[in-house]
């Protein structure tokens, strides 16, 4: 390699057997060459997916960190059974930040410096691991279904609690697609960075089969995030104080759902399904992968707009802004993830009809 540096400063045995094949001392020079150029392409590209991916996870941690308000009692001893014990949201929030740092750290490395170290990425994937389950289940789970356990009053427009609580429910199912893109896409690409760390060629022996069976499950969460959300505009649509026109006053007690206009929800939801349906085919049938890209752009857009400015922007008195930027990442995020995964699987079946 022309950088010496990067092996001075702990390069892994494959990147000096590398240097070998660029310099053209492996198993013939031009294929030598070919194969290296290509496996460096996909790691590096899956070290700039991380490091974007783990932009996004600090970002949401630091927000999050603020809001739970670090300076209170976070141990307050007449603290009422409806409220959360403030650690709880303060420790995810805080470990958010660590595991969203520490992943730009080792994909900006990566991606801009090509400083790699398998055993550092190993060690963000184990922590990555810890640290995000717990926040998913104090994020995700734990406020909400505290929320939904102490609900004094309807929500606006339900006129009874059982209503409420159904919203608040497909508020949880939405969230754990929108979150599981965040915080599973960071793992999967921290996971495919240390693949691509192995010495060329290994890695990619069975990508094509691995990168279907990824583009089946996000594209599956793509659905899951579709339906709840259909299920919350329906929900809408038939409240007793809901119909299809503009709602208000709207409290927002169901995130990521508005509930401002809720045809807009339902058409939403009905877009993700099946543009989540569509990635799935897509995923094992390359035919379907430009189709895949037009929808996709589509149902971005649609997604964009229903979770951020629109919905959250036509709250009267004004929406909590915090939710418009987080939103805007995990719907790019979740909108980004099943295609990729699709378009991967689609290459792997062309590089291995070109090898046969």
């Amino acid at each position: 390699m022309s950088d010496r540096s990067v092996s001075e400063v702990g390069a892994y045995p494959a990147e000096r057997e590398a240097d070998k094949m660029e310099a053209g001392m492996g198993h013939g020079d031009a294929p030598a060459t070919t194969v290296f150029a290509a496996h460096t392409a996909k790691r590096q590209e899956a070290a700039g997916l991380l490091a974007l991916w783990s932009a996004l996870v600090l970002t949401e941690g630091t927000v999050r960190f603020v809001l739970s308000e670090p300076a209170q009692d976070l141990l307050p001893a007449d603290r009422a059974t409806s409220t959360l014990p403030p650690i709880l949201p303060f420790l995810a929030a805080l470990m958010e930040c660590i595991f969203g740092l520490s992943g730009v750290f080792v994909g900006v490395g990566a991606a801009f410096f090509n400083i790699h170290s398998r055993m550092a990425t190993l060690v963000f994937l184990i922590t990555q691991t810890i640290q995000s389950w717990f926040v998913f289940i104090i994020y995700v789970f734990l406020i909400p279904s505290y929320r939904a356990r102490y609900l004094e009053a309807p929500i606006f427009p339900f006129d009874s609690i059982g209503e409420s609580r159904w919203f608040i429910t497909m508020g949880i199912l939405t969230s754990v697609a929108l979150c599981l893109a965040l915080q599973g896409g960071q793992f999967a690409f921290g996971m495919r960075l240390f693949a691509h760390q192995s010495p060329p060629g290994k890695a990619s022996e069975a990508d094509a089969a691995k990168s279907a069976a990824r583009g089946l499950f996000w594209n599956g969460n793509m659905v899951l995030g579709g339906l709840s959300t259909t299920i919350a505009g329906g929900l809408l649509l038939a409240a007793e104080n809901g119909g299809a026109g503009r709602l208000g006053p709207v409290f927002f007690g169901a995130p990521p759902h508005v509930g401002v206009f809720p045809l807009m929800s339902l058409f939403t939801g009905l877009s993700m399904t099946a543009t989540g349906l569509l990635g799935m085919a897509a995923s094992v049938m390359s035919s379907l992968f430009t189709p895949l890209l037009v929808l996709t752009a589509f149902n971005y857009l649609l997604a964009y707009l229903n979770f951020t400015i629109v919905q959250v922007g036509a709250i009267e008195g004004g929406g909590p802004p915090q939710a418009a930027a987080f939103h805007s990442g995990l719907v790019l995020l979740t909108a980004l993830i099943g295609p990729y995964f699709a378009y991967r699987a689609r290459v792997g079946r062309l590089e291995s009809d070109e090898s046969a």
